[in-house]
């Protein structure tokens, strides 16, 4: 009978393992995640199986636009590719991957966290007539997110087609969340993958951590602000940090508009009504989204950076709050900065998360010694993320550098050719610089034993950070 049972149990594990490191053969594609999983899998093959199931699946199946990089057929001619503004020839990169054209007459305006960015955007809620487009990571249930709400519920009430798009990882960040007071006002919301027990679903990855707002398709504010106190460096959050938005007028909305679609709709939102709106074009700015997410748009983002940090002719500069580059990105950085190229990384002083500030000590001395320059931000915490290169080109949105936001996260960018946002930005990056510390190998050094210990360890949940 114990013989029976043993066999029994020892099938169930040899079972288990066999199927979870198949799938794991099959579907993982970086090396180092698939030997960790297996190994873990092999270890542990139950309680290995069950947190290869909650947290390195990836669950989501949508139909997207495949990257499929222009290459010569045998005996062929090198395709045409659009016409781009002068100096701008670094915009093949994303033609490549996404196969959109530039949209040209576009228009951005630049905000400073959410003391300036707010007022704008309620303002745009005040005065759509038809449809309201809402997209957020976190909503918080807080001042700040009670005023949007009840802004939205005005909106409603006369008449306008309200979509409101939330994540369900993101709204837990405030206790109660933000969806009882939609439910109780009657907002036409939805989770995007949510939580539950029945049917199962458990993935705390794979997240939307887009940030949008369309008004009547005529505006649109995109970057990285969530919705909450957080966000107000004069308000009474204990998690205050500063951060970049930006309002957009112009022809690259329409992108905007399909974007928010493809991911209400994926998350069961019923059909939205169509309505044809005259947008005005006559803007400086060339535009392209660029999406990116853990389906068939995976590495969008990954290759872009890689493209442009091998165009770039005299600088790169970067503001991300999470920086973590997995070993890709930081060859690119590497061969860039040496060949000449100025490569500024700015990231906070201090970290929200700990982890990440760990793991990120570990490989700097890598970047460093190539001529890569860190400098960290003081406090309060610096959210904002853009890529500035040469005098013309700036990306923006809501993609940290790090393996979540570029392997797990469904992100949305925007390459904006524009010298004079790319100088605005500069300007902003020369101010902030100002105030920074050099990050330098000589604090590498001079951690301790135990210090060097706890960064490597967290360094190898890097992928998962």
């Amino acid at each position: 009978m114990i013989f029976d049972y043993l066999l029994s149990l020892i099938s169930i594990y040899l079972f288990v393992a066999l199927a979870a490191g198949m799938h794991v053969l099959l579907y993982k594609r970086d090396s180092r995640s698939a030997l960790g999983w297996l190994a873990l899998i092999v270890l542990f093959p139950i309680a290995g199986a069950i947190l290869y199931l909650l947290f390195g699946v990836n669950r989501v199946q949508r139909k997207a636009q495949r990257i499929s990089l222009h290459v010569i057929p045998e005996g062929g001619k090198r395709p045409e590719f659009e016409s781009v503004p002068a100096g701008a020839s670094m915009s093949r990169v994303g033609h490549n991957i996404t196969h959109r054209e530039l949209t040209t007459g576009n228009s951005l305006r630049t905000y400073y966290n959410g003391e300036q960015a707010y007022p704008p955007m309620l303002e745009a809620i005040d005065g759509a007539r038809h449809e309201l487009l809402l997209s957020s990571y976190i909503f918080d249930n807080d001042d700040t997110g009670l005023r949007f709400i009840e802004r939205l519920t005005a909106a409603r009430d006369r008449g306008v087609q309200v979509r409101i798009l939330v994540d369900d990882v993101g709204i837990r960040y405030s206790f109660p969340t933000i969806i009882r007071a939609l439910k109780q006002r009657d907002l036409h919301f939805r989770r995007f993958m949510p939580l539950r027990l029945l049917p199962p679903s458990f993935s705390i990855n794979l997240r939307t951590h887009r940030k949008l707002l369309i008004a009547d398709r005529s505006v649109s504010f995109a970057g990285g602000m969530n919705i909450g106190d957080r966000q107000l460096l004069e308000g009474p959050s204990p998690h205050r940090a500063s951060d970049l938005h930006f309002r957009i007028h112009g022809p690259i909305i329409e992108d905007l508009v399909s974007l928010f679609y493809e991911d209400w709709q994926y998350s069961g939102g019923a059909p939205m009504t169509r309505f044809e709106t005259t947008k005005s074009a006559n803007g400086t700015a060339s535009c392209r989204l660029i999406s990116d997410g853990p389906d068939e748009t995976l590495d969008s983002l990954t290759l872009l950076i890689i493209g442009i940090l091998s165009s770039a002719r005299r600088r790169v500069w970067i503001m991300s709050p999470y920086f973590l580059p997995d070993q890709k990105m930081m060859g690119s950085l590497q061969a860039a900065a040496l060949s000449g190229i100025d490569i500024q990384v700015m990231i906070p002083e201090q970290n929200n998360w700990p982890l990440v500030q760990w793991a990120l000590q570990h490989n700097m001395a890598d970047l460093l010694n190539t001529g890569v320059s860190i400098l960290q931000r003081p406090p309060p915490f610096a959210h904002s993320k853009c890529l500035l290169a040469d005098d013309d080109y700036v990306m923006v949105g809501s993609s940290n550098m790090d393996p979540r936001s570029l392997r797990l996260n469904f992100e949305l960018g925007i390459e904006v050719f524009d010298p004079s946002l790319n100088r605005e930005l500069s300007a902003h990056f020369e101010r902030t610089a100002a105030d920074c510390k050099i990050f330098t190998t000589e604090y590498l050094k001079n951690r301790g034993t135990f210090t060097r210990l706890r960064d490597g360890a967290a360094a190898m949940f890097g992928p998962y950070l």
